[in-house]
């Protein structure tokens, strides 16, 4: 369960994604105490960079090939909203990989007291990968390995 006394959070490979815990701060709160909505956005590209960290790859080396990762659509569905000391879970999951773009779900997610998770956030992600021009490129078959394609 999560809970407000947990103090470590947790980073992890799960099967074809990632997992990562984010504490919710004032700081990502409006003015009526709940989560400003772009700061699921915020929690979202953590992930997806945590989740490429733990896979080897990193902005610094693909900047080195003249390559990046670019969002080329996002389309959002918001749930309920958390609130400040929410323990919350962001879910991305990889559900296709082409030559040049990579197809995900993520999800913020909060876990009930009674397990249940509640989805405050989900997004269907397509990101492009590209040189620093701005054209797709194809992946490297190095890079589609460690991204499971």
């Amino acid at each position: 369960m999560m809970s407000r006394e947990t103090t470590e959070l947790a980073n992890r490979l799960i099967e074809n994604g990632h997992e990562m815990e984010v504490r919710v701060y004032y700081e990502d709160t409006d003015f009526s105490g709940v989560v400003y909505h772009s700061n699921y956005l915020k929690y979202m590209e953590r992930s997806r960079t945590e989740w490429l960290r733990h896979l080897k790859i990193f902005h610094t080396d693909l900047r080195e090939d003249d390559s990046a990762f670019a969002i080329h659509r996002m389309e959002l569905k918001y749930g309920p909203p958390a609130v400040i000391d929410d323990l919350l879970i962001v879910r991305t999951i990889l559900q296709k990989l082409t030559g040049a773009r990579s197809f995900l779900r993520q999800e913020v997610l909060r876990q009930e007291e009674s397990g249940v998770e509640t989805m405050l956030c989900g997004a269907d992600v397509e990101v492009a990968f590209i040189n620093h021009g701005g054209g797709a490129k194809r992946f490297p078959d190095d890079l589609r390995e460690k991204l499971g394609g």
